[in-house]
C-alpha cells in the first residue's frame, strides 16, 4: 500500500488528502493515525484518496492507513506545527446573569480546554473549532472572555457583562392549627414555580429576646407547607429566606407572613 500525503505539514485540525490504493477495495480502509495517534475524522473519497484531519495530540511522524490486509506507513513524516492561539471574536449575549448560556466565536477552538468569564472558570462544549457554547459560572464579573487550547490563549476585546439576577418577590401566609401545627402557602407573582416549590419555610415563636426557631419545613409540589411545633402560646409567624434559582438567573426574594398569636 503506497501513501503519499499533502500538504506535508500543518497544524491540529489541518485536512490532509492521502494517495495510495486499495482504500475502497474488499479491505476497506478502518483507520486513519498520525504518527501513532488515530484521527478522529477521515473518510475514503475513492480507492486512491482518503482525506484525514491531523487530530489534537498529534506529534511529527508518519502517517499510517489500516485496512483488512494491515497498515501502511508514508515513507516521509508529516510535520505538525505548533497551533496559533485562538480568537475570541464575537459572543452572543453580550451581557446576562450567572447561568447564561453564550455562544462564542471565532477561529482555533478545537482542543479547546479552558473558557473564562474575566478569570473565572466556566463549563463549556466545543461545537466545532470556530464555535463554543460556554455558561457564565458563579461569582463572574464584569470582563473579557478567554478562550485556551493548545495554541495559546484568545481574549475578546470587549466584556461580558455579567447582571444581577433576575428578583422576584414572594409572599407567605400562616394559619395556626390546635395543637399547634402551623400551616400555609408561598407564592410568587404569575406562579414562578421556582420560587414557591422546594422553598424552605422556617417557623418563628417570638421571645423575650426576639424571634426564636421553633420548626421548619419545606414546600412541596403544591407549594404548600404543614409543621407541628411545640404547643405553647405566644406569638408567631413563617419566614421564607432569600434564595437563588435557575443556575443564579433567578432570585427569590425573602418572605414574612403577618404574626398570628396562639393562646
Amino acid at each position: 500500500m503506497v501513501v503519499v500525503f499533502l500538504p506535508v505539514s500543518g497544524p491540529v485540525v489541518t485536512s490532509v488528502t492521502i494517495t495510495g490504493t486499495g482504500f475502497d477495495d474488499s479491505s476497506k480502509a478502518t483507520g486513519v493515525a498520525f504518527n501513532g495517534t488515530p484521527a478522529s475524522s477521515f473518510s475514503v473519497d475513492a480507492d486512491t484518496q482518503i482525506t484525514a484531519i491531523v487530530p489534537v495530540g498529534a506529534t511529527t511522524g508518519p502517517l499510517t492507513v489500516i485496512d483488512g490486509e494491515g497498515t501502511g506507513a508514508s515513507l516521509v513524516d508529516l510535520v505538525v506545527t505548533p497551533s496559533p492561539p485562538p480568537t475570541v471574536l464575537l459572543f452572543d449575549p453580550s451581557s446576562g446573569p450567572v447561568g447564561t448560556t453564550v455562544t462564542i466565536t471565532g477561529t482555533g477552538y478545537t482542543g479547546a480546554s479552558i473558557v473564562k468569564f474575566h478569570g473565572r472558570l466556566g463549563s463549556f462544549g466545543v461545537n466545532s473549532d470556530t464555535e463554543i457554547v460556554a455558561t457564565v459560572p458563579k461569582r463572574a464579573t464584569i470582563g473579557p472572555i478567554a478562550v485556551s487550547t493548545p495554541g495559546g490563549t484568545g481574549t475578546s476585546l470587549t466584556d461580558f457583562t455579567v447582571l444581577p439576577p433576575t428578583p422576584h418577590p414572594r409572599s407567605v401566609s400562616l394559619r395556626l392549627r390546635l395543637r399547634l401545627v402551623a400551616t400555609g402557602r408561598v407564592a410568587a407573582p404569575g406562579g414562578f414555580d421556582a420560587c414557591e416549590v422546594h422553598a424552605v419555610v422556617k417557623i418563628q415563636r417570638r421571645g423575650p429576646k426576639g424571634w426564636h426557631a421553633s420548626g421548619r419545613d419545606v414546600t412541596g409540589g403544591r407549594a404548600r407547607y404543614r409543621e407541628r411545633v411545640s404547643d405553647r402560646p405566644g406569638n408567631y409567624r413563617t419566614v421564607v429566606p432569600r434564595r437563588v434559582v435557575n443556575g443564579g438567573q433567578d432570585l427569590c426574594r425573602r418572605a414574612v407572613s403577618l404574626v398570628r398569636t396562639h393562646r
